[in-house]
């Protein structure tokens, strides 16, 4: 859940995706391959990239991007951009699979009725149960296993679903996303 939290350490994706590239202007949009951050940069001279390549957005030198310029919300993408997004976040989830499977872990209550895994589509009070159950015997460690013993059809594809939710602001809870609003609020307190 991503909350203003005292001391915290805001999320930072060191590592994007290029969902589009506006040569225009000499600038790139991205994807963040950890916190979903969708983010726009300002494209190094005479450096070319291309939609889906990972490039290092992180702090200290960056070799293709020089600086950054705003984060972005779903609604500012390009049409492209949005249409390719999708299986950018696929890509990102299935090659993160151990990123991702701590969701499943780790996860806790939101409130006293709801727990983090039931804002996965698909996953209602018995599945959840199911998944306690499990994760208390032994921590999952990975998606293939996570489908075999909780009985989940398709892990990789339920936090897929629920990241494009919450890109596209479909609920008031973020779980994998750090959202816009949340980061320039914490911007704002870091100056």
């Amino acid at each position: 859940m991503w909350r203003l939290a005292q001391g915290k350490r805001r999320p930072h994706d060191s590592w994007a995706y290029v969902l589009y590239v506006d040569e225009a202007k000499r600038r790139v949009q991205l994807v963040g391959d950890r916190y979903f951050i969708l983010m726009e940069f300002a494209l190094r001279p005479n450096v070319n990239v291309n939609v889906m390549d990972k490039i290092y957005v992180g702090k200290g030198a960056r070799k293709e991007v020089s600086r950054f310029i705003r984060y972005l919300t779903y609604e500012e993408l390009p049409p492209t951009a949005k249409m390719l997004l999708e299986s950018v976040v696929s890509r990102i989830v299935k090659e993160g699979e151990q990123f991702f499977i701590n969701l499943f872990n780790e996860s806790v209550p939101v409130t006293t009725r709801l727990h983090q895994l039931e804002l996965l589509p698909g996953i209602g009070k018995k599945t959840l149960l199911k998944i306690l159950e499990e994760r208390a015997r032994k921590p999952f460690s990975s998606f293939s296993e996570l489908a075999e013993r909780a009985g989940i059809k398709d892990p990789a594809e339920l936090i897929v679903r629920r990241v494009m939710d919450e890109m596209m602001g479909k609920d008031k809870y973020y779980i994998l996303v750090a959202p816009k609003d949340i980061l320039e609020i914490e911007e704002e307190e870091i100056r």
